[in-house]
């Protein structure tokens, strides 16, 4: 039973009660799973099998492996840095192959059936240099500035993703050919010169060396468009892998956005690495599939009317073709600090449980976000919305269209059938618009009543301090004026 209603002045609840069954239109099962999880492909300190007894020992039933795509840091002297440079790389996806690593995939997925492992990357495009590498304060920005990509199935996908200091591309050969031309012509210049006597050939001998060095350095056959060496380049570097992952069938998430990376900054030798929060990039990028709304730092993204509403409200509007998910984003390299595998969980709404409909649920938004508490998480048994005249209903990452009132019913539990504290706010169109407090097992159900028309959304934020956290993903609802 509810405890202690606190009711909206735009709406009231008018019934809290016991609701039969789950009376969604489809009937989905729940796998528990881990997004953004390394192995000792790179950076994590388990290999992918040992991942999965541990997966399987916590009954989670979905891990989601983005070991890092590339770690690669090159500083090269001007005017010839691909050339005079000092290059540091670690453990990688690209660096091991990334055929060996969708291969051991597999083979994991063949021997046993309890726990499906899908493939990602972790992967950071771009960073930018600032300071004097011959002196104090040479500092790499942006370096911890992450997406994650989930998906895409082919090696080469992963190959020629477009990464700062990835491998040779003709993507990018048009943006390259005009100063390419300039080498090249300079180079015929010096042949020309070099058929001729005394000093003139001299020279021409000169600029011939020069101009094939330049050549060299500063071929038209780049992974990236850009360099580390001119500054900020805003979301631009980062909307080009977002493009390109969805081009090759992959979603995309924002990795960590308001992870603190700058407050001291982190050494690597003589380099300090700082990034700083981006919760903005919700906002400034396109296309992508969703974000890791929780994970092991504060969030502000995720609260009423900020990021995640500015970018769902722009949804309902017409000035986004797609709307964002959130996720629960592990970031797990090992067990330790009290942080386990299942602490940060996504969950998956899916009728069958396999790899395609696992992947349709992430891109279709039929999934949960919950930090799990000590022993148990919070589970969303059932988040619908209801047209009160024609009975016909949506779930997460649904739409639904209503003659009049919408019906919004909901039902909270335990995974250990626990009673525990809980408050629910319910955010409709950027406002949390109801909120109650209530112990587990919770239901409720009331009418929106409010004379709105359009397209809105309606999500949950649950929280409770023995509990965790809890985030639904929206439910689309679309009314015509009366």
């Amino acid at each position: 039973m509810i405890q202690k209603p606190i009711l909206s002045t735009l709406s009231l609840i008018l019934m809290i009660g016991i609701l039969s069954g789950n009376t969604s239109a489809r009937e989905y099962m729940q796998l528990p799973g881990v997004i953004h999880v390394h192995s000792s492909v790179s950076s994590g300190n388990y290999s992918i099998g040992e991942l999965v007894s541990r997966a399987e020992n916590k009954g989670l039933k979905v891990l989601i492996l983005t070991d890092n795509d590339q770690v690669v840091m090159e500083y090269g002297l001007f005017p010839l840095r691909n050339l005079i440079k000092r290059r540091e790389e670690r453990r990688s996806v690209l660096l091991s192959g990334a055929e060996n690593y969708l291969a051991e995939i597999e083979h994991v997925n063949r021997k046993q059936q309890s726990v499906l492992i899908l493939a990602g990357v972790q992967s950071s495009p771009f960073y930018y240099w600032t300071g004097n590498p011959f002196g104090q304060g040479l500092t790499a920005h942006d370096f911890r500035k992450e997406l994650l990509i989930v998906g895409m199935s082919k090696p080469d996908d992963y190959s020629d993703l477009p990464l700062l200091h990835g491998r040779n591309s003709t993507r990018y050969v048009k943006d390259f050919a005009a100063r390419f031309s300039i080498f090249l012509a300079a180079l015929l210049l010096s042949i020309y010169l070099i058929y001729q006597k005394g000093r003139i050939r001299v020279c021409g001998l000169l600029i011939a060396v020069f101009s094939l060095a330049l050549m060299v350095d500063q071929h038209p056959f780049k992974s990236s468009r850009f360099d580390a060496y001119h500054g900020n380049q805003g979301e631009a570097p980062f909307q080009d892998l977002i493009d390109y992952a969805r081009s090759r069938g992959g979603m995309v998430f924002w990795a960590h956005p308001e992870s603190n990376y700058s407050k001291n900054g982190v050494a690597m030798g003589p380099v300090k690495l700082m990034t700083q929060p981006y919760p903005d990039a919700l906002i400034q990028s396109e296309n992508y599939t969703g974000f890791a709304a929780i994970y092991g730092d504060n969030i502000a993204a995720t609260k009423a009317g900020m990021h995640w509403d500015k970018v769902l409200l722009a949804y309902c509007r017409g000035r986004r073709a797609e709307p964002v998910w959130a996720i629960a984003g592990s970031d797990f390299h090992l067990e330790q600090d009290g942080v386990d595998l299942d602490t940060f969980q996504t969950v998956f709404l899916v009728e069958n449980r396999g790899r395609e409909e696992v992947l349709e649920a992430l891109e279709r938004g039929r999934i949960y976000a919950v930090r799990k508490a000590a022993g148990f998480r919070l589970s969303l048994d059932q988040f619908q919305i209801k047209d009160d005249d024609t009975g016909n209903r949506a779930i997460q990452g649904e739409e639904l269209r209503v003659v009049r009132s919408a019906v919004v019913e909901g039902r909270l539990s335990a995974t250990d059938g626990g009673h525990y504290s809980v408050a629910v706010s319910i955010i409709r169109n950027g406002e949390p618009n109801w909120f109650f407090e209530g112990e587990t097992p919770l239901k409720f159900q009331f009418i929106d009543h409010v004379g709105w028309s359009g397209k809105t959304y309606y999500r949950l934020d649950v929280s409770g301090k023995a509990a965790g956290q809890l985030l639904s993903n929206p439910i689309f609802v679309v009314r015509k004026s009366r």
